[in-house]
């Protein structure tokens, strides 16, 4: 039996026109558009609610990575809603992480205090150094090749002791999505009060999430 042609009036065609339209939308009209709020918070010393300047906050899920004011205040803006962790770090003191959550054009407010870690260095301790800031640098030479990534790291080395440094070495790791890298980097001829400005860059697989000095080696002048 064979099949007749159907004929659709034009009514009927605009309306199917139509319906097919509504229906291949529909996914994205179900999906809509990514909501978005922010954070705003301060990192203190646990015990004398001291601001803490230049401390690391990170989120997890990874947004942004940002370092605190001289008066301790952050501000994560325009992140995607929904719950984080939101961690602080500082040469000294240990990590410290809270838990937020992020709605839709609120901000949402974190406070986090950090604890002094059992290796917290007082001045005779000789060497201070800290991240004073870090950035993704992403790069394409090749429109159809993959970017690659850099850590742009830069650092403070201070002599806080009584006596000249010879050398010194700082080991930083830096966290990714992908995993952690280690880098070391040394200086030398460090007077008393002196202090260093330094800064490195490395390939990385993925994006850093967080830049920290893991341990730092220094020896005294012989003079």
């Amino acid at each position: 039996m064979s099949l007749l042609p159907i004929r659709l009036s034009p009514l009927a065609a605009l309306l199917s026109s139509s319906l097919l339209l509504f229906v291949a939308g529909c996914d994205e009209a179900t999906l809509g558009p990514q909501t978005r709020g922010s954070v705003q918070g301060v990192v203190q010393d646990a015990e004398t609610n001291a601001p803490i300047a230049q401390a690391n906050v990170t989120t997890s899920p990874p947004t942004q990575s940002v370092l605190t004011k001289e008066d301790g205040t952050f501000s994560l803006p325009d992140i995607p809603t929904g719950n984080y962790s939101v961690e602080a770090t500082k040469t000294g003191y240990d990590a410290r992480a809270v838990q937020v959550n992020v709605q839709e054009n609120q901000t949402t407010s974190a406070t986090l205090l950090l604890e002094r870690g059992d290796d917290f260095g007082e001045p005779s301790d000789s060497l201070a150094v800290e991240v004073t800031n870090w950035f993704n640098d992403r790069i394409n030479r090749d429109s159809t090749g993959a970017d690659s990534i850099f850590a742009d790291v830069e650092y403070s080395a201070r002599n806080v002791g009584d006596m000249r440094i010879r050398a010194y070495e700082v080991y930083f790791e830096i966290e990714t999505g992908q995993g952690v890298f280690s880098r070391e980097v040394g200086g030398d001829s460090l007077a008393s009060g002196q202090r260093d400005l330094g800064g490195f860059r490395t390939l990385v697989r993925a994006e850093a999430t967080a830049v920290r000095v893991t341990d730092v080696y220094w020896e005294a002048s012989a003079d």
